[in-house]
């Protein structure tokens, strides 16, 4: 079977914190021939992520578009007790005019956040637009019929997006994420699409599966 290139995307070295300093968090290897016993990474639990269910994304990234509906689905079977949360991969190929600008919508348009999503995908990956500037950013923010210019929202509310910049980004690093899309369960077990060679209905096991396994 061929294998499938999931989307890997170089971490971003930003002025925006020291978050670059120090190891990465060691992640729990499966030991050889346990692969398939083990199909998922566990990290040092993050703490205020124990009941969240998280995924990461790329607007650039095909296959977090082809699971976009998937995750929409997984969102509305959630336990009531779990917290479901889009977040992008901060990368430099997407830029941080993108995260600051998700996390904007995200904070103060929330009902507009699908739709923000679905402009991103189609503007990057069939319109050829940018989100690493204001310019693209603003087509994508007009094109999801958010309520105001998204460039403006960011200018606005700068100094608090940048707070919760620096923290998205510590997370991110803390849970080892480099490939999208992914989903962090508790904040310690992290699975993509790439374990289960592309079946979808396997990964939805397997989601469910450490979801239930985290309660």
């Amino acid at each position: 079977m061929t294998s499938i290139a999931w989307c890997k995307t170089p971490l971003l070295s930003l002025a925006v914190g020291l978050w670059l300093c120090g190891p990465l968090p060691a992640i729990a290897q499966v030991p050889a021939g346990m692969e398939q016993l083990k199909p998922y990474l566990q990290v040092k639990p993050v703490e205020g992520e124990e009941e969240t269910v998280r995924v990461f994304f790329s607007p650039s990234c095909q296959f977090s578009r082809n699971y976009f509906q998937f995750f929409n689905n997984l969102e509305a079977t959630l336990p009531r007790q779990k917290i479901f949360k889009f977040t992008p991969l901060v990368n430099k190929a997407d830029g941080i005019q993108f995260a600051l600008s998700f996390i904007a919508v995200q904070k103060y348009y929330p009902t507009y956040l699908r739709n923000f999503m679905e402009a991103s995908f189609i503007g990057a990956q069939e319109r050829g637009i940018s989100t690493s500037n204001w310019a693209g950013i603003e087509r994508i923010g007009h094109a999801a019929h958010v309520p105001v210019p998204v460039p403006r929202l960011v200018a606005d509310h700068a100094t608090e997006l940048e707070r919760e910049l620096r923290a998205a980004l510590v997370r991110q690093k803390r849970l080892g994420i480099t490939n999208t899309p992914a989903v962090s369960v508790a904040g310690t077990y992290i699975v993509t699409p790439e374990f289960t060679s592309g079946d979808a209905a396997l990964f939805s096991q397997l989601v469910n599966g450490l979801i239930s396994m985290a309660k």
